[in-house]
C-alpha cells in the first residue's frame, strides 16, 4: 500500500478513518496467506556473518537526530558497527563522519559526545579542522616534512535531511534519504524531528537474534496477550493499519490504534479536532531498513537501533527517547512525566517483549524447531524479512 502525503492532518484523517473500518469490521490489514520460513534466519552462522558484512558495513544507516548535532562543533561518536565512527557538525553547518582515527598513527580522536572547535588527537596533538582537514603537526619541526592534504580524516559518506542523520560505513556508499523514504519524506518533514529533546537513552544487550528483537515491533498481534497490563491497557490488540514505502517498499509503517479511537465510529471527520488531536487515537511505528524501529507519537519519539553481537544469537538495542509535544519541558513535573514516559517503555521492552525474544532464541537454538510462521495478520514480518532476504539473494522459506 502506498500513499501520497501534502497535508499532515488529511493524512493523519486517512490514517483514522482505515483504522475505524478496520475495528468496525473486526479485520487487520494482512497478507494473502501465512508465510513459513525456516528459523535458520536466526540461528544460522554463514547467514549472520553474511549480514553483517554485506548489509551493516554497507548500507546506509539512520544513526541520530538532527538535534543530537546541535551546533557548529558538535560531535558523537559511533561505534555500533565495528567501524569507530565520528559524526561532526562542521563549521559551515554541514555534518560530516569521519572514522575515528588520526592519520598520524590511528589513535582514537574522540569518546562519548561534546563540543569542540577541533578535533585534537589525545595521542601526540595532532589538530584537525571539523571538515577534517590536518592543521597542525605537534613540534612539526622535529617531526619532519609531510603534505598535509595527503593527512586528512578519512571521511564517510553523511546526509541530513527531515532531522535525521544517515551514515553509511562504505566509503564509496552512497546516502539519499528521499529515495529511503520514498512517498513517507514529507510526513517525516512535518515531524520537526530536528528539534526534539532527548529525555533519556537505555542499552539492551541481549542473548538473542537482532531480526528477533526488530519482530517485537512488526505485529499487534502480541498485544492483548503478553501486554495486557501494559500497552494491552491503552492499544486495541490485532488491528494495524500497514503501509510499506521506499526502495521496493523494503521500508514499513504500521498505525497502531488507541481504544478510544472507537469513539471517532459515526462522528463526523470535522469534528475530529486538528492533526495533534487525531494523532492521540493511534501510534505509527516504522521500520526503516536495515535495523530501525521509529515510534511516532504527538509528544514523543522511540528511536530503536537495533544491532548485531559477536554471535549470531546475540544482539545491542540502543533506545533513545525523545519528547517532541508542543509544550516546552519546563517544570519538575513535566520533566518527571517524560522521565517515568521513558521508563514504562523501558520496562515493557525488557519485561515483556525481550523477555519472549530470548526465550524464542533458546527454544531455537536447539534446532528441534526448524520453521516460524507468520500469519495473515502479520504482514509486516513478511515485508521485512523478504526484504532482507532479497537484499542477500539468500532463501529464508521453510524447506517443508
Amino acid at each position: 500500500m502506498h500513499e501520497s502525503y501534502c497535508d499532515e492532518r488529511q493524512s493523519l484523517v486517512d490514517i483514522t478513518r482505515r483504522l475505524v473500518d478496520l475495528n468496525t469490521s473486526g479485520t487487520t490489514d494482512s497478507a494473502d496467506q501465512p508465510v513459513r520460513m525456516a528459523t535458520s534466519i536466526y540461528c544460522d552462522e554463514n547467514l549472520f556473518e553474511k549480514e553483517k558484512k554485506e548489509i551493516f558495513l554497507r548500507e546506509p544507516q539512520l544513526v541520530c537526530f538532527s538535534s543530537d548535532l546541535p551546533e557548529k562543533g558538535s560531535y558523537l561518536c559511533f561505534d555500533d558497527l565495528d567501524i569507530p565512527m565520528i559524526l561532526v557538525r562542521d563549521n559551515s553547518g554541514q555534518v560530516r563522519a569521519f572514522l575515528n582515527a588520526c592519520s598520524h598513527r590511528n589513535a582514537r580522536l574522540r569518546e562519548g559526545c561534546g563540543v569542540s572547535k577541533h578535533l585534537t588527537c589525545p595521542y601526540h596533538a595532532w589538530r584537525f579542522s571539523l571538515e577534517g582537514n590536518l592543521e597542525s603537526v605537534y613540534k612539526a619541526e622535529t617531526f619532519g616534512e609531510i603534505d598535509p592534504e595527503k593527512y586528512g580524516l578519512t571521511q564517510l559518506p553523511a546526509e541530513e535531511k527531515y532531522g535525521l542523520v544517515y551514515i553509511c560505513p562504505d566509503p564509496d556508499g552512497k546516502i539519499n534519504i528521499d529515495d529511503q523514504l520514498g512517498e513517507m519524506a514529507s510526513l517525516f518533514d512535518s515531524w520537526n524531528l530536528g528539534s526534539m529533546t532527548l529525555i533519556d537513552t537505555h542499552e539492551f544487550d541481549m542473548q538473542s537474534n537482532w531480526k528477533l528483537a526488530l519482530d517485537t515491533f512488526c505485529e499487534g498481534y502480541h498485544f492483548s496477550p503478553l501486554h495486557r497490563e501494559s500497552v494491552g491497557d491503552y492499544a486495541l490488540g490485532n488491528i494495524s493499519a500497514f503501509d510499506c514505502f521506499g526502495p521496493s517498499g523494503i521500508n514499513h509503517r504500521l498505525a497502531f490504534p488507541n481504544k478510544w479511537l472507537t469513539e471517532l465510529s459515526g462522528k463526523p471527520e470535522s469534528e475530529w479536532g486538528d492533526a495533534n488531536e487525531i494523532f492521540k487515537n493511534f501510534q505509527l511505528v516504522h521500520y526503516l531498513y536495515p535495523n530501525v524501529s521509529l515510534l511516532i507519537s504527538p509528544d514523543a519519539c522511540e528511536f530503536f537501533r537495533i544491532y548485531p553481537g559477536k554471535r549470531v544469537g546475540e544482539h545491542v538495542t540502543r533506545y533513545s527517547c525523545y519528547y517532541r509535544g508542543h509544550v516546552p519541558l519546563e517544570t519538575k513535573e513535566q520533566r518527571q512525566e517524560a522521565q517515568d514516559h521513558f521508563n514504562f517503555i523501558v520496562k515493557v521492552v525488557a519485561d515483556e517483549d525481550y523477555w519472549v525474544s530470548g526465550n524464542l532464541q533458546k527454544n531455537m537454538n536447539t534446532g528441534l524447531r526448524t520453521v516460524t510462521t507468520f500469519g495473515r495478520n502479520e504482514p509486516a514480518l513478511i515485508n521485512m524479512h523478504t526484504g532482507i532476504a532479497a537484499k542477500l539473494n539468500v532463501d529464508v522459506s521453510a524447506s517443508t
